[in-house]
């Protein structure tokens, strides 16, 4: 509840905060489920969610390196996307999640995007 209260106060405070919405990293390299924490930060203040999307992360720092590995001809670059902010005000938890989700899904490569059945 701290982590949650102190990121409420930075929002309030004017400071940007960078989450990363499934918690964890992919085992898969597929976009997994969200976790409602920094959702409700933002709407708690009327704050905009900008969706980013990157790709190829898991290539770039695979989960049992400790850095990141060099690019290849076999590890691509990891791409980021920057999507436009999505307003919080007046939105569902639900509806604020699919838009949220669907713009971070829409900028990831078919590889990465979510497994069918996937929760969002």
């Amino acid at each position: 509840m701290a982590a949650f209260k102190s990121g409420v106060q930075c929002l309030k405070d004017g400071i940007n905060l960078v989450t990363f919405p499934e918690g964890t990293r992919s085992k898969t390299s597929r976009m997994g489920s969200f976790k409602m924490g920094a959702f409700k930060m933002a709407q708690s203040v009327g704050a905009s969610i900008v969706p980013v999307s990157i790709s190829y992360a898991d290539k770039v720092q695979p989960l049992d390196f400790a850095f990141p590995t060099k690019p290849s001809m076999l590890c691509p670059r990891a791409v980021v996307k920057v999507g436009k902010p999505i307003p919080t005000e007046g939105e569902t938890d639900s509806d604020l999640l699919e838009k949220v989700w669907n713009a971070i899904a829409d900028g990831l490569p078919e590889s990465q995007k979510p497994s069918p059945g996937t929760p969002d």
